[in-house]
């Protein structure tokens, strides 16, 4: 026999991309539950770092403060051949690591994946969503307006329906293998690479420590909010023994310093680069996010991160989907996101095998340390670590009705300082846009469009004036006070622009009409026009 239930969404596994997706989902009042095969959750460290769009995201969910209180920014680096250190980086000092009012947030986070779970996992619970955990999928079938999953949990089984399922469940997915995705790519050959959560002594735990080995490499990373150090290091694919006594060795004949101790060892795992990715994100009701569709190399510390992504982009379009906008929206997902994910298995391989003809060709391995080094401080060649410049521009989403504003339709939204004219504090478009809501910014001296009551029950709108602009004290007025948000949207005028929930531009356009909204909304939700509400 077997217990059944019901709910909106099935989310399948409880990693940061998982757990991004539930959080989404719950603020927009949307029942999910979220499983995972594990029986506790992991302690290993695997993603070790945020960039800064994906801090945007979660101040936007609203877990910032706690991520920032379990990690550090702008770390500390030292480069070393061998027992002679060769190079000191700190990343702080360099202008392109500073915050700009447009972009808040710059340098490299640092946070292991398991804080980044923790942070996200008790704040799914402030929302009353629990992760399932010791619950594995088995299998699953769907029909025209459900799907049907059996799993075991807890060693009975039950049977779950829901509208829509998320395979987030890695680059082993269970969803991927029950669906029939194709995951194609490649494995890299004759690649091997050691990862360890142990003790460190004798190393100074302010830094990240970098040895830029033209053979084999070696990273020793202090996780102080962990109370470990990562230990990495590629190894021959002969290598199987992770013992304390290999890694001690390793580090003995690759840095030779003395005085450097290793125990305690935590954990141990041996992994190989894949890069691979699905053609599709999308059969039926069953949708994937993360490395279960899409793996690559770590250069660069892009995975995590675009998983993140994806589950954000997903949230809000399955939310609006359940309250019944047009099953259209969820397509938008894969021509959005796919397109994003090739992109950075491209940057990422090229990065990776850069790195590695590099170190041989240089043979000391000071090319290897001035590419780490460039893309510490955003100056990588190949691509933008940051993620700050994704864009959607051009996708079925993104709608252009003139040119006469700099920002595009499909572009992320930027932050800037205004004033409310109802008060004199200080806010950011930020706190403005954070919430499931969209937001409407209007530039000039004419009135807010009028739309439906449908319509302003999930828009928030505001207008944007320059300082001594004659205006009533109205708490949708915003005073441009230093002209960062006219700069910023490339405003001279008169203009309009609409944000997505998840903070990017949907709409732009010089007019002050409200027509092609309510088009937009009627289009894409399936709402704006009065007959409809």
């Amino acid at each position: 026999m077997t217990d059944s239930s019901f709910t909106d969404v099935l989310i399948v596994g409880a990693g940061p991309v998982g757990l991004t997706l539930a959080n989404n989902l719950a603020r927009h009042s949307i029942a999910c539950r979220i499983i995972d095969q594990r029986k506790a959750s992991h302690n290993e460290i695997r993603a070790k770092g945020l960039t800064p769009r994906t801090e945007e995201v979660f101040e936007d969910l609203g877990i910032l403060e706690q991520i920032h209180a379990r990690g550090s920014r702008n770390r500390l680096f030292r480069f070393y051949e061998r027992d002679q250190l060769v190079r000191d980086i700190d990343p702080a000092i360099d202008p392109t690591n500073q915050p700009t009012p447009d972009a808040p947030y710059r340098g490299a986070f640092i946070i292991s994946q398991a804080q980044t779970e923790t942070v996200l996992r008790e704040h799914l619970v402030g929302q009353g969503v629990h992760v399932e955990l010791d619950c594995e999928l088995v299998h699953l079938t769907q029909n025209a307006d459900h799907i049907t999953a059996l799993v075991i949990h807890g060693g009975k089984k039950q049977t779950i329906q829901a509208r829509y399922l998320v395979g987030c469940d890695g680059g082993h997915s269970t969803v991927r293998y029950l669906c029939d995705f194709p995951f194609l790519g490649e494995t890299l050959p004759n690649e091997h690479h050691l990862n360890a959560g142990l003790l460190v002594n004798g190393l100074d735990p302010a830094y990240m420590h970098v040895w830029a080995d033209p053979v084999q490499g070696l990273f020793l990373s202090p996780m102080p909010h962990d109370g470990i150090w990562v230990f990495q290091a590629a190894i021959s694919p002969e290598q199987h023994d992770t013992s304390l006594s290999t890694f001690q060795h390793i580090f003995d004949e690759r840095a030779g310093l003395p005085g450097v101790h290793l125990s305690d060892l935590r954990w141990a795992s041996i992994w190989r680069p894949n890069i691979r990715m699905v053609k599709q994100y999308r059969h039926g009701r069953v949708f994937l996010a993360g490395d279960a569709a899409h793996v690559h190399s770590p250069a660069g510390g892009q995975g995590m991160n675009t998983g993140i992504q994806d589950a954000y982009n997903l949230g809000w379009k399955l939310a609006h989907v359940v309250k019944g906008a047009p099953d259209s929206l969820l397509e938008t997902y894969q021509a959005e996101r796919l397109p994003i994910a090739g992109a950075v298995l491209a940057t990422t391989t090229a990065r990776h095998k850069m790195w590695l003809h590099q170190e041989a060709a240089s043979g000391d391995g000071k090319a290897l340390i001035q590419s780490i080094s460039d893309l510490l401080t955003s100056k990588d060649a190949i691509a933008d670590a940051t993620q700050l410049s994704i864009t959607y521009r051009g996708g079925p989403l993104a709608c252009d009705l003139d040119e006469t504003i700099g920002i595009r339709a499909g572009d992320r939204a930027p932050d800037a300082p205004c004033i409310p004219a109802a008060s004199s504090k200080k806010v950011r478009l930020f706190d403005l846009f954070r919430g499931p809501h969209w937001t409407l910014l209007t530039f000039g001296d004419r009135s807010l469009p009028r739309l439906s009551d449908v319509c302003n029950a999930f828009i928030a709108m505001y207008t944007v004036i320059h300082p001594g602009v004659t205006t009533g004290a109205c708490e949708h007025v915003l005073i441009d006070v230093d002209g960062d948000v006219h700069r910023f949207y490339g405003v001279s005028g008169d203009a309009l622009i609409l944000v997505r929930p998840d903070g990017y531009v949907g709409l732009a356009a010089g007019k002050m009409d409200q027509g092609p909204i309510l088009d937009y909304l009627r289009t894409i939700l399936g709402k704006g026009k009065e007959e409809q509400v």
